[in-house]
């Protein structure tokens, strides 16, 4: 397993949590460069970043290529209702709340980048904070197959 991000700091979260000697662990921009082999994954994940990615085409097109025929891709993400709401990734610093930039992506987005990248949707669900289906769903997740 690899896991990738291109924060020093998240990295280094996840080596605390994560002790298996299988997962190795690479700061990259997968935005510019995964460094990993083709055809070389069952499974990819990518969970709460794409609305950090300006151009979903760039991970989607080096996902399919990495994944092995048949691979699956697993996409979890901020609702878009949510950020049509206003809700925006954020953190706690010493000076108070800061936002990061983020980019609204529609469903029909991630469903036409999937496919122009050979990517089929197989399953799409949502998540609501406390199970509270009356609400807007705060995340969305998209399983899409190679």
């Amino acid at each position: 397993m690899i896991a990738l991000d291109f924060s020093e700091n998240r990295l280094a979260k996840a080596k605390e949590k994560i002790k298996d000697k299988r997962v190795t662990f690479k700061k990259r921009d997968i935005t510019t460069s995964r460094n990993i082999k083709n055809d070389f994954a069952d499974l990819g994940t990518c969970s709460l970043i794409h609305e950090h990615i300006k151009d979903l085409n760039l991970v989607f097109k080096q996902v399919s290529e990495t994944l092995k025929n048949d691979g699956i891709f697993f996409v979890s993400k901020l609702h878009p209702f949510k950020q049509y709401s206003g809700s925006k990734a954020s953190y706690e610093t010493e000076e108070g709340t800061q936002e990061l930039a983020t980019h609204v992506h529609h469903i029909s987005e991630y469903i036409t980048v999937a496919e122009g990248n050979g990517l089929k949707l197989m399953e799409l669900k949502k998540w609501f904070d406390e199970d509270n289906k009356s609400e807007i769903p705060r995340l969305i997740g998209l399983v899409f197959q190679n």
